[in-house]
């Protein structure tokens, strides 16, 4: 999780839009129905980690409060805080944007097998679980159809459909969906030290509450402005795109393809409806619409297919300025004819 976000969250027993999921997993946990694997899915920033987490501390500690809260004082507790705690493992990448591989599922599997060492439950977190190459997933999907009793397996991702079904169809799902937008602006407000604009990040985090929260600390919103003014440079021929590209290519790539694509999707949505759009840069419409009467409808949806490409190759073994010259050398010509 988020370093800045740790504090914040410290506190809380379970987040106001995650309510329906805990009672139902408590529910279902208090009854003796709790499921060997859980998939939590939904968009990033809401909180699916953190649900995880918790969930994995309160099944491990030997004396959860009532709301089902973790004491944090007991030895289990202190054992998972310490991050030694021998019935609780964590599977990521070993570098973000790279695969979970066999040898990572095999080594858990093996390693005195599924059984809790301590008695209680044994809890694996497997995050993000699409990032499980083919034979990691095939090797995982043994595991599920033979469930140890007291085992739970927690897959977090906000891509489930990258997950094959033979995976999803043997894990119990719970999803998450941004809440309301007075709900989420209510949170933030008690969060957010400052001036920010509220509507603006929820609008750029797609009403993900956490991420909102993240690019209110993190210095995003200044990068994207600058990103914003470079876009309109190039269109306008006052800046060189292969410049821009070789400063954006020193950027988290990720981030930088989410904002150059929420400006092309901005758009195209203004082209459609202009003043009626429904934008995610709520605070840049009049620029947008200024920049649509300039830009070719046909290029714009050329662009915008090249984008998702790009997004879906993030973290592959590509020349990231390469393609973003190439992207840009696209948004400068992208002039209507």
């Amino acid at each position: 999780m988020h370093e800045a976000l740790t504090e914040y969250l410290a506190d809380e027993t379970v987040l106001p839009w995650q309510t329906a999921n805990w009672q139902r997993l408590s529910e279902a946990h208090r009854s003796g129905r709790l499921p060997h694997a859980l998939l939590l899915t939904g968009g990033e920033g809401l909180g699916k980690s953190w649900f995880a987490h918790r969930l994995a501390a309160t099944l491990l500690c030997s004396q959860p409060q009532a709301d089902g809260k973790p004491c944090g004082s007991c030895q289990n507790c202190r054992l998972l805080q310490a991050e030694t705690h021998p019935d609780f493992t964590l599977i990521r990448p070993e570098e973000p944007g790279k695969a979970i591989k066999i040898d990572t599922i095999r080594e858990f599997t093996q390693k005195g097998s599924l059984t809790s060492r301590s008695g209680g439950f044994k809890v694996i977190i497997i995050e993000p679980a699409d990032a499980l190459n083919t034979a990691a997933a095939n090797s995982l999907l043994k595991t599920l159809e033979e469930p140890v009793e007291r085992t739970v397996m927690i897959l977090v991702t906000a891509r489930s459909g990258a997950l094959p079904a033979t995976i999803r169809s043997r894990c119990q799902r719970y999803h998450f969906t941004p809440p309301d937008e007075s709900d989420a602006a209510g949170w933030l407000q008690q969060k957010i030290k400052g001036g920010e604009d509220i509507r603006l990040l929820l609008s750029l985090a797609s009403g993900a509450p956490l991420l909102a929260l993240k690019l209110a600390q993190d210095g995003t919103l200044a990068e994207r402005a600058k990103m914003i003014e470079e876009l309109s440079s190039i269109l306008k021929g006052s800046l060189d795109p292969l410049i821009i590209a070789q400063r954006w290519t020193g950027l988290e790539q990720k981030g930088v393809i989410k904002w150059f694509s929420g400006w092309v999707i901005d758009l195209i949505r203004v082209k459609i409806a202009s003043e009626s759009a429904q934008i995610i840069n709520v605070d840049q419409r009049e620029r947008l619409q200024a920049l649509a009467r300039k830009v070719n409808s046909r290029k714009l949806y050329t662009l915008m297919d090249r984008l998702f490409e790009a997004n879906r190759t993030l973290g592959a073994q590509l020349n990231t300025q390469m393609q973003l010259e190439s992207l840009l050398l696209d948004w400068a010509a992208i002039g209507a004819e």
